[in-house]
């Protein structure tokens, strides 16, 4: 995963974190009790199979760009697969 925030003024930042560590079975659960907080019920098995999706898509998509983002600031931020 790459994450890249680039401003008009100033340092531009690139982080490589392996997607591995962010896209697993272990991650599925936090982000079960994080929806939780913010109304969204979805259940572990139901996290772990949209975490299996997602490495599937990523990889038979090598270039795919989950995050695109760009504000009236100028600043930029994407993220990649």
């Amino acid at each position: 995963m790459k994450i890249m925030i680039k401003k008009q003024d100033g340092p531009n930042l690139r982080l490589q974190i392996p997607s591995g560590l962010v896209l697993n079975r272990f991650t599925a659960g936090f982000a079960v009790n994080y929806l939780k907080k913010h109304g969204i019920n979805i259940t572990k098995a139901q996290a772990i199979r949209m975490i299996k999706e997602l490495n599937r898509y990523r990889r038979s998509h090598p270039d795919w760009v989950l995050v695109k983002a760009e504000n009236s600031d100028g600043k930029y931020m994407e993220i990649k697969f």
